[in-house]
């Protein structure tokens, strides 16, 4: 028998090896020729695989959760919740019945938020979309959440920024779930009809005037009797959220929650 007999899976795997050598050398160089830096504060990092540098995992963990009120989203202090209500929700019927977040919005988050939204760093969707996984995960009101719904940009600004950030952390969000064997489908059926300022530049009164009429889900939405969990990066006074939320209960749903990354003080 021939001692150069052809080996099928040879080439292959010479191939394959080579291919790997190559992207490590790739890697190599351009982790050369670009230093990897922190996403939030920009410092060197060691691996471009990592997103922060420790200072700033260690600021972002001593931030997470805290305590907060699970109708607006705002801190509360540990002895302030009344089923898990602060004492201005207390009273309310909000079109929003049950919120989770992330954390506040401050530091680091703030930081990693701004650039994903405004700096055009898409690619922080995998990175801030494990963490609000891991808040749904966290959540025990969430457990029976029919559809995950994006909260809509207008085309217009849709256009300008090339993304919407939103659907892009729920993207994140229904894939990992999947992992975890929870199946949540993305529904793009509500819609922004009408382009508005941005709720940062207005004062809190004027801010749900400027929504008002902004939301609406197309007529065949198949939104009845299901419980919608709608995703958005930032909430402030929630405005946002009660009106879109609105429009959903327009459709029939049966209970809509939100999950967002952050809620920013209401000052």
């Amino acid at each position: 028998m021939s001692r150069n007999r052809f080996i099928p899976n040879r080439p292959i795997k010479v191939f394959e090896s080579c291919f790997s050598a190559g992207r490590r050398l790739s890697h190599g160089l351009m982790e050369l020729i670009y230093p990897p830096a922190c996403a939030a504060c920009g410092s060197a990092i060691a691996d471009s695989d990592d997103f922060l540098c420790l200072d700033c995992w260690q600021n972002l963990r001593e931030n997470l959760p805290g305590n907060y009120c699970r109708v607006c989203g705002h801190d509360i202090g540990d002895f302030s919740l009344i089923d898990g209500r602060c004492h201005n929700c207390q009273n309310r019927r909000p079109a929003i019945s049950h919120i989770t977040r992330v954390g506040p919005y401050g530091k680091v988050l703030r930081q990693l938020i701004l650039s994903f939204k405004f700096g055009r760093q898409s690619q922080l969707d995998q990175f801030l979309g494990s963490l609000l996984t891991d808040a749904f995960l966290g959540d025990e009101h969430l457990a029976d959440v029919d559809l995950l719904v994006p909260i809509p940009l207008h085309w217009r600004r849709r256009w300008s920024r090339t993304y919407n950030q939103a659907e892009l952390l729920a993207k994140v969000v229904a894939r990992q779930l999947k992992k975890q064997g929870r199946s949540i489908p993305i529904n793009c059926d509500l819609l922004r009809i009408r382009h508005t300022e941005p709720q940062t530049s207005l004062a809190r009164s004027h801010r749900l005037l400027n929504l008002r009429g902004a939301f609406a889900a197309r007529v065949d939405a198949d939104y009845s009797g299901k419980h919608i969990c709608l995703i958005d990066d930032v909430t402030t006074t929630g405005t946002t959220l009660r009106v879109a939320g609105r429009a959903l209960r327009k459709t029939g749903v049966a209970r809509v929650s939100a999950a967002v990354l952050a809620v920013a003080a209401n000052d």
